[in-house]
C-alpha cells in the first residue's frame, strides 16, 4: 500500500507544536478533520485516545504510529507530523518521538487498516529515510520523500 497516495492536501504538519502526548494527538486529529472533510471531531479523537490509552504507539526510534478504527469515517485517511524537538510519548524505547503518522479507518475494515500498518513498518524501518522523513522542510520534500521509499521498500 502506497502510504505517499493515501495523504491528502495539507496532511503533512512540518514541526508540529504540541509538546505532550494529548496536545500532538489533537494537533494531528484537527489537521486529520480539515485533510479530509471530517466531522465527529471530538469522536475521533476520542478514539485515538482511547487506543492510545491501552497501549502506546509510539513504536521506537523515534517513531509513533497512533491510530483507531472509527464509524465516523468512510475510508482511510492518514496524517503525518514531525516534532524537531521530539515528545515524550512512552514509546517502547523511551526515546522521544519526532515523526508520528495518524491513521484512522473504518469500524467495518480490517485489510486496508492493517496494510497501512505494515507498510508504514516497512518503510519507516529505516533510519535514514525517518531522518530525511523528520528533516523535511515542506509537505512536499516529506511526500517526495516517502514516495522514493515507498518505491524502495514496497
Amino acid at each position: 500500500m502506497r502510504l505517499s497516495e493515501r495523504c491528502a492536501d495539507n496532511s503533512v504538519i512540518i514541526n508540529a507544536k504540541g509538546s505532550t502526548k494529548e496536545e500532538i494527538l489533537n494537533e494531528l486529529v484537527d489537521t486529520l478533520c480539515a485533510s479530509y472533510k471530517l466531522e465527529h471531531r471530538d469522536e475521533i479523537f476520542d478514539a485515538v485516545w482511547k487506543r492510545e490509552q491501552t497501549r502506546s504507539t509510539g513504536i521506537g526510534c523515534g517513531l509513533a504510529v497512533p491510530h483507531a478504527k472509527i464509524d465516523y469515517v468512510d475510508r482511510m485517511c492518514m496524517v503525518a507530523a514531525t516534532v524537531e524537538e521530539g515528545i515524550d510519548f512512552d514509546a517502547m524505547d523511551n526515546e522521544p518521538v519526532h515523526l508520528l503518522i495518524l491513521i484512522v479507518s473504518p469500524g467495518n475494515t480490517v485489510g486496508p487498516h492493517l496494510k497501512a500498518l505494515s507498510s508504514v513498518s516497512r518503510i519507516l524501518a529505516n533510519a535514514e529515510v525517518r531522518k530525511d522523513l523528520i528533516d523535511s522542510k515542506n509537505q512536499v520534500d516529506f511526500l517526495d520523500i516517502l514516495g522514493k521509499a515507498e518505491d524502495k521498500y514496497l
